[in-house]
């Protein structure tokens, strides 16, 4: 028995309905009964920035309600960088193999960040150096065969983030959601499945697919729980933000600047908008 059912999609049918986003945006569909104003100060902003940027801008985005994912190089960041990531309400920092003790001190500057790694043997007994008390964010991708959920259960990470490739039966699946810490599935147009939930558990596992996904099949997307990721632009229009917060109040946004100082303005004018 397959996870998708009836209703999966092929990708050009999807790309068809990616095609008609504007006819869907022009229907808003909003609640009747949700509010004029835009209020969303508890709504959590990932923003997906590179270490390339200045500290100072960066820290033009530092807010408590704000994730910072920083993206780098190396594993050695700059002492103001690493000052910066403090502002944050939290702030995870990609490192790689291989992982030097230098790196570990360095990072000691950052107090509250947390390593965001991908799942890799080779990380395993130098990561246990690196982290402490840090939280844990790894980044899988693919099968999820017998060893990669050895590795995962083995470094018990705060969240695992995982973009499945092709399809997922369902011993798999329950099988991902037996891992520890929060569990992010990233959807793509072959793991697409519309279902309006009637709840979402904080339990299970959140999906994260980009807000054009979202319009194209306009209903809500499987897995059911609670802080969905939606990934949108840094200008996206205040009736979609309003629309995504009204139907889900637990949802999370996704904002990608990578090293543009442009979307960092525009990033900041988004936040203002959400009232931060």
């Amino acid at each position: 028995m397959r996870l998708r059912s009836g209703l999966r999609r092929t990708s050009s049918l999807v790309g068809a309905l990616l095609a008609s986003v504007a006819v869907a945006q022009n229907q808003r569909p909003l609640p009747s009964e949700s509010p004029e104003p835009l209020v969303a100060r508890s709504v959590r902003v990932n923003v997906v920035a590179s270490e390339d940027l200045e500290p100072d801008v960066l820290r033009a985005l530092a807010r408590p309600q704000v994730v910072l994912w920083l993206t780098t190089r190396s594993n050695t960041l700059r002492e103001s960088t690493l000052d910066t990531l403090n502002q944050f309400g939290a702030s995870w920092v990609q490192l790689r193999a291989p992982l030097e003790p230098v790196d570990a001190k360095a990072l000691k500057r950052a107090t509250k960040a947390g390593l965001w790694v991908p799942l890799d043997a080779r990380l395993g007994p130098a990561l246990s150096r690196f982290r402490g008390s840090r939280p844990l964010a790894l980044e899988v991708s693919g099968h999820l065969d017998g060893d990669a959920r050895a590795l995962l259960s083995a470094q018990k990470p705060n969240l695992v983030r995982w973009t499945p490739a092709g399809e997922v039966d369902l011993l798999q699946w329950s099988q991902f959601r037996a891992l520890p810490g929060r569990k992010i599935v990233v959807l793509s147009p072959g793991f697409l499945l519309p279902r309006e939930c009637a709840v979402r558990e904080a339990s299970e596992p959140s999906a994260e697919l980009h807000v054009g996904m979202l319009l194209a099949v306009s209903a809500g997307v499987f897995p059911c729980g609670a802080g969905t990721r939606i990934e949108v632009t840094p200008d996206v229009e205040p009736w979609l933000l309003k629309s995504l917060i009204v139907r889900d109040p637990s949802v999370e946004l996704v904002v990608r600047v990578d090293d543009d100082v442009r979307k960092v303005g525009k990033t900041r004018a988004l936040l203002e908008l959400l009232g931060r």
